[in-house]
């Protein structure tokens, strides 16, 4: 059989029998459903065991050809032969238990139900014929040992019905056969076709190709000998076509350049170039109709910071959702354009009086305080406006930009979040500070740095306790500079880093001279130095250096610090006070500083700010205040130091609520290091009847 199988074509035998296996589970189940009937009408008789022993043999053998058939369809194997041999063979053994059933019908005692159970097996035969025709080993497997049984069932029963019966039987098999047969060769023929048609509609698509791409040559030649004739004219007209596309290019590229160079990438708006030529198109307007122009120079508040903590990501899109708002804002004959940055210049016209570049002002600065909501973070900022108007500050554009920009510049340093008009005096102060700025970046080097010191009194005991180490500036040009002058702009500049560091040095090199006595050193520290994670180690290690005592040096910070970061403060204090330093709260009670935060913070002593001070003597009201601090800080085991002292009696008052530690010009100026040599050897210095100790 299976020699047959190797001479038939590979693809043809594989679409013969898929038929087959897709058939197998209807079979299986007809004969499931068969054998369960056959089970149903012999129950109770003397072959109900051998119906049992039969619906288990085939339902069992039925699943087992339904898996195999499954495996054979799911995974489409290749082992074809091996799954058709194992499907005809459980075919096979199937149809043996029905004829073994059938043989066992001999003895049965109801002819009735013998019957009922031959009909079934010719139904199962007949039915057979199209589930199993399309492989006719497996159809004659199946029914061949059903037919020998039931064939010599009806010859042993010896009557002529019985033999009726053969006959008829035997007929009734050579009909399935022959109807098999018919199926069979059917289904073998459409095979057959198929794959002839195939082969047929294959060669005549090739067929079809051929004399396409024959055709498509002889057209290609056709058209070659047409555009050869037309090859000039073509040419021209492609030369043609080209120059007039280099010229479109090239202006849709001017075009763009121009747009580019006058309109700001991120936002779309005017940048300053054609804000400068809006402006003086703007300007000569005014001037013909005798109208005022308004310049505002819009800076946001707080950008950096959400800059660099969200990301210029979020600032971008920041930017644009400003852009977008000051524009729904501003009327649509005004103009906007983005300077650079997080600035913004408007140019109202037609004004007729400065008020309304006020409601204009007012009006941008409300559009930017309401939240922004960008890619699910809520932002808050503000914006602060510098205002100048044409024909008052200034006549040309760059004049008018600049001085809202120094107006904003003024604003900005008000606190920002409101507008400013010029005055001629910001422009002055304005030039006073860049000429500081530059003169600061090179004080260092040429030394014009020097320290000095003012005493702190012990007034109960007249002791000199310590001394508040000063910054002071003295510029070969501009002569003697403020500390509230360069103070602020050495933060600014960053400058306070390397300036703040030379500081602690000179005072530790101070106390390491032996010339301060038994006296406290107290050093200013800043928000920014506070901020500076490398600091901390720094002190300790130049303390180490230097071999003195920590306790001679005291740090001073101020409530604001505490305010801006407490956090990152706290451990920056708890890192000097380890180092055996001793920390000062200055200006105390001029800021929001919690009661809290003394019990949180390494603090020692608390400065009252002199503005406490100054007529204490004669106002009870801060009188009282200072008492309650005194009180306070007593409870809390800190030591008060009170500046600003200049007059004995705020020094009675003092005295009187028990404060101890003065520190003003009552007692001393600052001092240079000679200075405070001379203080603390002099044998005695009386102040009106003070008796000072050194």
């Amino acid at each position: 059989m299976f020699k047959k199988f190797s001479q038939l074509d590979s693809d043809l035998l594989r679409k013969q029998i898929d038929p087959l296996f897709e058939a197998t589970r209807s079979g299986g189940l007809a004969n499931i459903f068969a054998v369960w009937i056959v089970y149903g009408l012999v129950v109770n008789t003397s072959h109900q065991d051998e119906a049992i022993l039969l619906g288990v043999a085939v339902t069992f053998l039925s699943v087992l050809r339904i898996l195999i058939s499954d495996e054979y369809l799911r995974f489409d194997t290749k082992k074809l032969r091996t799954f058709l041999a194992g499907h005809v063979f459980l075919t096979f053994v199937i149809g043996v238990a029905w004829g073994w059933f059938a043989l066992t019908q001999t003895a049965h005692e109801d002819a009735a139900i013998r019957n009922m159970v031959f009909l079934i097996n010719f139904g199962m035969i007949a039915g057979s014929i199209a589930t199993l025709s399309v492989w006719l080993p497996a159809y004659v497997a199946y029914i061949a040992p059903q037919s020998v049984c039931i064939f010599t069932v009806f010859l042993v029963q010896g009557d002529r019905i019985s033999f009726y019966m053969a006959a008829a039987f035997f007929i009734f098999i050579a009909i399935m056969i022959s109807t098999s047969l018919k199926v069979n060769r059917s289904h073998k023929r459409e095979l057959l076709l198929n794959l002839k048609n195939n082969e047929l509609i294959d060669d005549l698509n090739n067929e079809v190709m051929h004399r396409t791409r024959t055709q498509v040559l002889l057209e290609d030649s056709k058209r070659g000998l047409k555009e050869k004739v037309k090859e000039r004219t073509i040419e021209l007209e492609i030369i043609n076509e080209n120059l007039i596309k280099e010229i479109t290019d090239k202006e849709k590229a001017e075009e763009s350049l121009e747009y580019i160079a006058y309109h700001d990438e991120l936002t779309d708006l005017p940048n300053r170039n054609l804000l400068i030529d809006r402006i003086s198109d703007s300007i000569e307007t005014a001037r013909r109709s005798k109208q005022k122009l308004g310049i505002l120079f819009l800076d946001l508040d707080r950008f950096k910071a959400i800059n660099d903590s969200l990301g210029h990501n979020i600032g971008d899109k920041l930017i644009q959702e400003v852009a977008q708002r000051l524009l729904q804002t501003l009327r649509k004959e005004d103009t906007i354009s983005r300077n650079g940055g997080d600035e913004f210049v408007v140019v109202i016209k037609r004004m007729k009086n400065g008020d309304e570049a006020i409601l204009i002002a007012q009006k941008l600065i409300e559009s930017l305080t309401n939240i922004f909501e960008i890619d699910s973070h809520k932002i808050h900022i503000g914006a602060s406006v510098g205002i100048s108007v044409y024909p008052n500050d200034g006549d040309t554009a760059v004049e008018l930009v600049r001085n809202a920009d120094t107006a904003m510049f003024s604003a900005k340093k008000s606190g920002g979040n409101r507008f400013q008009f010029y005055d001629e005096s910001m422009s002055n102060r304005l030039r006073e500070r860049l000429i500081l700025e530059n003169e600061l970046h090179t004080a260092s080097e040429r030394n014009e740095f020097y320290m000095v010191y003012q005493p702190q009194i012990n007034c109960l005991t007249g002791d000199t306790v310590g001394f508040e180490a000063l910054i002071r500036w003295k510029n070969k040009n501009l002569g003697m500079v403020g500390p509230e002058q360069f103070v602020p702009l050495l933060e600014e500049t960053g400058l306070i880093y390397t300036v703040g560091k030379w500081v602690i040095k000179e005072v530790i090199n101070f106390i390491r001279s032996g010339q301060t006595g038994n006296a406290c050193i107290a050093v200013n520290l800043s928000a920014l130095q506070c901020g500076d994670v490398y600091l901390a180690d720094y002190i300790a290690n130049e303390i180490k250096n230097s071999g003195i005592n920590p306790a001679c040096i005291e740090f001073e910070i101020t409530e604001s610090l505490l305010i801006n970061d407490f956090e990152k403060t706290e451990v920056f204090l708890n890192e000097l006070h380890k180092s055996g330093c001793s920390i000062a709260l200055d200006d105390f009670g001029t800021g929001y500083t919690s009661m809290s935060y003394l019990t949180r913070l390494p603090i020692d002593s608390i400065k009252v700010d002199q503005c406490f001070i100054r007529d204490i003597d004669t106002n009870s009201t801060l009188e009282n205040i200072v008492g309650a601090i005194i009180n306070m800080s007593t409870s809390l085991g800190l030591k008060n130091v009170f500046e600003g002292v200049e007059t004995e009696a705020e020094l009675e008052v003092i005295k009187r609520l028990n404060g101890a530690i003065i520190q003003g010009y009552l007692y001393s100026k600052p001092l240079d290091v000679h200075g405070v040599h001379n203080w603390l050897h002099a044998d005695k210095m009386i102040i009106g009847n003070l008796h000072v100790k050194h």
